[in-house]
């Protein structure tokens, strides 16, 4: 099942417009509906929807396998990653996984992210204009901090793929983390605790 062209072909058949607050309650209703574990990862990243990236930008969505060089010690993990990168430094990829909040602070976060949008085309030529920095010293975004994650190069697994603007929505409410020691409940208790002593 391609996801990214069902919600779309779904969304134009309600007349449903992308990123307002009808399809964020219409996306939350359909998370509800799809289950857990129903969303086959290695299908989605075949999807016609996505391509492959060389490489990443600042301030674009992508997705890929990921196995952490510490992951014996970390308390968990998420191994099949949302990011949106900030910054790049040699092998180190510092990015936002938006699977670290649960589903009501990752739609406020994302949808606060987006009044930063380049343009309003949401083709190839849009990104987020979104730095660490930014976040840093916005107050209002407090929800970026348990998001914040440290990847490296040579520990992704097989190909980054990239999540076009006009599917971002849809890549953003899908079920797609794969949490390791811990599960999501687990996680996302963690992460709202964060916030609030942030």
């Amino acid at each position: 099942m391609d996801w990214f062209e069902t919600y779309r072909a779904e969304l134009e058949a309600g007349e449903i417009t992308p990123r307002s607050d009808a399809s964020r309650e219409w996306f939350m209703e359909k998370v509800r509906s799809i289950g857990d574990g129903s969303v086959d990862r290695n299908a989605m990243l075949k999807s016609k929807s996505l391509r492959q990236a060389a490489d990443t930008v600042a301030g674009k969505l992508y997705m890929f396998w990921y196995l952490p060089k510490h992951r014996q010690t970390l308390p968990y993990y998420d191994k099949f990653p949302l990011v949106l990168p900030l910054e790049t430094e040699g092998e180190t990829l510092t990015a936002l996984n938006l699977h670290y909040l649960p589903l009501d602070l990752r739609q406020g976060l994302f949808y606060s992210l987006l009044n930063r949008v380049s343009n309003k085309k949401y083709d190839e030529s849009t990104y987020m204009k979104v730095t660490y920095n930014f976040l840093k010293n916005n107050g209002g975004l407090k929800a970026y901090k348990p998001c914040i994650k440290k990847y490296l190069a040579r520990r992704i697994m097989g190909k980054i793929v990239n999540i076009p603007a006009q599917e971002w929505e849809t890549a953003v409410h899908l079920p797609t983390a794969l949490w390791r020691k811990q599960n999501e409940n687990y996680v996302h208790n963690r992460s709202r605790e964060q916030i609030r002593n942030f």
